[in-house]
């Protein structure tokens, strides 16, 4: 099956690039892996062949904390965000709205952190900017 990104999440990507050109990539990530494909995720393409989750690695030396920028994506309150994972923290836009809560996840994400958006295609789509720095 073709797939692609989120277009809202292509968006994001190019600004993270470009605040921070030099920053590892080791644990970027967009379709899901084997484990993934065994699972519901939003690394998985969606119906229409669109994949509506991303990984950013943690880089403070090179590039965002995935913390800080897990915590400024949150504050953002951005209608696009379905939920947040960061260093066994997810805080959702449904469930308790905006607040930090303990992932119990098999991935804790402390490499990385984990943005998934909204399945409506007129939020996933949207290119507006994110309120990132």
């Amino acid at each position: 099956m073709s797939w692609r990104l989120a277009k809202s999440l292509v968006q994001l990507r190019d600004q993270i690039n470009a605040q921070w050109p030099n920053r590892s990539k080791k644990d970027d990530g967009t379709i899901g892996d084997t484990r993934h494909k065994a699972s519901v995720s939003d690394h998985n393409p969606n119906s229409r062949g669109v994949v509506t989750a991303m990984d950013i690695t943690h880089a403070p030396k090179s590039g965002p904390s995935a913390s800080v920028l897990a915590e400024r994506l949150r504050k953002s309150r951005d209608v696009r965000i379905k939920y947040i994972i960061s260093n066994r923290r997810i805080a959702s836009s449904l469930l308790s709205p905006w607040q930090w809560r303990t992932y119990r996840g098999s991935n804790p994400h402390t490499q990385h952190v984990h943005i998934s958006v909204r399945s409506d295609p007129a939020l996933y789509d949207d290119t507006k900017p994110w309120v990132i720095i």
